[in-house]
C-alpha cells in the first residue's frame, strides 16, 4: 500500500482511513459525478445503465489513486460508459442471486414450521417453538445474506477495473478473490455503515422538517407534489454525499486482495478491447 493511503491485509480501521482519504481528496469530482450518475436513476432502464457506470467509473478513479497511478476522469467514464450495460445485468444478476437465496431458505423455514405443526404437540410449546426457530431462521438469513453479500461485494469494481471480463465473470471472479476475506469485508461495511450514520439520520430529520412546513403552508393536493419532489431532492443529494465513500472503500479492498494474491495484471493503464 503506497504511504499517501495506507493499509495492512484488510485492516477495518486502515481501509477505512483510505478511503476516506482518498474520498476526501477528490471530493468535489466524486460528488459531481455520483450526483450526476444519481439524476440519471430518473430516466426508466437506459438511465439505470448510466447510473451505475458512472458510480463503476468512481471506483475506477479510485482504484487508480490508491495504486499512484492516477487516470484522467474522461478515460474512466468512457471506459465504464463501454460497459454500462454490463453493469445493469450485474446488478440484476446480483438481485436474482439474492432473492432466490431468500426462497429456498424461506421454503425451508416453511418446511420446518409445517412439519412441527403435524407434530403432536400441546399448542402452548409449537408455539414457543415456531417462534423459536422464526428466530433462529431470521438470525441464520441475515447473517447468511451479509456473507454472500461480501463475497459479491467488489464485483461492481471488478467490472469497472479487469479486462476481458462481463457480468457473470465479475461476480465469478469477487467470489473468488474475497475466499477467506469475507469476514473482514463484513466488518469493514459494517464500521462504514456506522460512519455515514449521519447522513440517514440527517436525512429523516430533513425530511420530517420540510413536510411540516409544506403541510403548513399549502393544500393537501399541492403537498403531495412538493414532499416527493423535496423527498427525491434530498435522497439524491445524500446517494451523492456517501456512495462515493463507499465506492472509495471498494476500490481500497479490491486493490489490496489483488495485491496479496499477486495478481496485479488483472488491471493495465492500457485496456483491452472490451468484451460487453
Amino acid at each position: 500500500m503506497t504511504n499517501q493511503y495506507p493499509q495492512n491485509s484488510l485492516s477495518i480501521s486502515d481501509v477505512i482511513i483510505a478511503g476516506f482519504r482518498i474520498y476526501r481528496d477528490h471530493f468535489k469530482q466524486y460528488f459531481t459525478m455520483a450526483l450526476v450518475g444519481c439524476l440519471w436513476l430518473i430516466v426508466p432502464v437506459y438511465g439505470w445503465a448510466k447510473c451505475l457506470a458512472t458510480l463503476g467509473a468512481i471506483a475506477r478513479l479510485a482504484f487508480f489513486e490508491v495504486s499512484e497511478r492516477p487516470e484522467p476522469p474522461s478515460d474512466a467514464k468512457r471506459y465504464t460508459n463501454k460497459r454500462q450495460w454490463s453493469f445493469l445485468g450485474q446488478l440484476l444478476l446480483v438481485g436474482l442471486i439474492i432473492i432466490g437465496i431468500f426462497i429456498g431458505f424461506s421454503m425451508v423455514l416453511g418446511t420446518a414450521i409445517f412439519i412441527f405443526m403435524k407434530l403432536n404437540i400441546e399448542t402452548f410449546w409449537l408455539s414457543w417453538l415456531i417462534f423459536l426457530l422464526a428466530v433462529f431462521g431470521f438470525i441464520i438469513l441475515y447473517l447468511g445474506l451479509m456473507w454472500i453479500s461480501a463475497r459479491l461485494y467488489i464485483c461492481d469494481v471488478i467490472l469497472a477495473l479487469e479486462d476481458q471480463t462481463n457480468a457473470k465473470k465479475s461476480i465469478k471472479n469477487s467470489w473468488e478473490i474475497t475466499e477467506e476475506s469475507e469476514f473482514q469485508i463484513m466488518g469493514i461495511f459494517i464500521v462504514a455503515v456506522l460512519a455515514t450514520l449521519p447522513f440517514p439520520i440527517a436525512t429523516r430529520f430533513i425530511l420530517l422538517l420540510s413536510r411540516l412546513l409544506i403541510n403548513s403552508l399549502v393544500t393537501a393536493e399541492v403537498a403531495v407534489g412538493l414532499n416527493l419532489l423535496v423527498l427525491s431532492t434530498v435522497l439524491i443529494a445524500m446517494g451523492a454525499l456517501t456512495i462515493p465513500f463507499f465506492k472509495s472503500i471498494k476500490a481500497v479492498i479490491y486493490y489490496d486482495l489483488i495485491n496479496h494474491q499477486d495478481e496485479q495484471d488483472l488491471v493495465t493503464d492500457n485496456p483491452k478491447i472490451l468484451e460487453i
